[in-house]
């Protein structure tokens, strides 16, 4: 074989053992990490939730009731007026407008300022703006914002003084927010979470379509306190509760008690239905004896299920007693059995 012969099969040997390496070193690159899972609502909240409350903020800001209540804020302090102004124009975020829906929760143990919170707000939002809206809460603007990058998202860090909240996006429109930098990274990674958890049952039995719900692990010393109070007639306490309500053509609300028992539901039931009288009779001096008694109160198998529907005029009159603390008129008596019928509604 001439020169030129080997000089061609080096180079065919050459091509090949450079593929070879190639080929080997693409093996050993790593895959590229998966794209973060979009999480959102119920799907950003962790699974060890004891409470959860959603908040449909478009329904509760064209409520009236809702729009009283926060003038009531403003007019009894000023100052809280002029933050939540500061804050609107920091943030360039209209709230009213641009945030749709607010879910919020509460992990088990801890009280006040040591149980973890987290709050997440679906809606127009972006990360710049949000970083500016948090820096305008803590701190007026001048909160110290840091970012580290976490296995699939960025999570901020904002430390002023003695307040620290942690935040991260886990989609386009949705924000994740907490004190707490574990509960935070746990609601944007793809862990378990709360609609597949203990609560499940109860998300899947409150009606989230409305204004305002909440459902929640009963509290040990609730639970106890409620044995207690009803003198051994309830054997157990709540597992779990859960409500609804509608401040929308007056005012509408439910909520429900998950026994341990069908006994302990009759049982409830039947001591509810004594103490609704006796308040409703009561109630006479403010004139609401009526509305009190429209109160209805019913087991359904192991839930005991507590339901009202008050029209504009008469929530009118709960709210003239609120400010007014009533003038002491009587009305008609109440039913005898204040107004509390044993079957139950067909809903709020």
């Amino acid at each position: 074989m001439n020169a030129r012969g080997h000089s061609r099969h080096g180079l065919a040997l050459a091509a090949v053992i450079a593929v070879g390496v190639a080929g080997c070193k693409d093996k050993k690159r790593p895959p590229p990490p998966p794209a973060p899972v979009p999480v959102a609502a119920l799907g950003a909240i962790p699974a060890d939730a004891a409470v959860v409350v959603g908040l449909d903020v478009e329904r509760l800001a064209s409520s009236t009731m809702v729009a009283r209540a926060v003038a009531d804020m403003f007019v009894r302090d000023p100052g809280l007026a002029a933050r939540f102004e500061r804050l609107a124009r920091d943030c360039g975020v209209d709230v009213t407008r641009q945030i749709k829906q607010v879910h919020l929760a509460l992990a088990p143990g801890g009280t006040g300022a040591a149980r973890r919170a987290l709050l997440v707000a679906t809606g127009q939002l972006d990360e710049p703006s949000l970083t500016r809206c948090l820096q305008a809460a803590v701190g007026g603007g001048g909160g110290d914002v840091t970012v580290k990058q976490t296995a699939t998202r960025s999570l901020y860090r904002l430390v002023e003084g003695r307040h620290t909240v942690y935040f991260g996006f886990g989609q386009a429109d949705t924000v994740v927010i907490g004190p707490d930098e574990a509960w935070v990274e746990a609601a944007l990674g793809d862990g378990p979470k709360v609609a597949t958890a203990a609560l499940a049952p109860y998300l899947a039995a409150v009606d989230q379509r409305r204004a305002l719900w909440f459902v929640a692990a009963m509290d040990a010393d609730l639970g106890d306190a409620l044995v207690r109070t009803t003198k051994g007639a309830v054997k157990a306490a709540p597992a779990a509760a859960y409500a609804e309500l509608d401040p929308h053509d007056g005012f509408a609300a439910h909520a429900a008690f998950a026994m341990r028992t069908d006994a302990d539901a009759t049982a409830l039931a039947g001591f509810a239905q004594g103490e609704l009288a006796l308040g409703a009779m009561a109630a006479q001096a403010w004139n609401l004896g009526p509305v009190v008694a429209k109160v209805k109160v019913a087991p359904e198998g192991k839930t005991v299920h507590f339901r009202v529907q008050l029209t504009d005029a008469e929530f009118k009159d709960v709210l003239t007693v609120v400010d007014t603390g009533g003038d002491g008129g009587q009305d008609a008596p109440p039913a005898a059995d204040g107004g509390l019928g044993t079957a139950p509604d067909a809903g709020p």
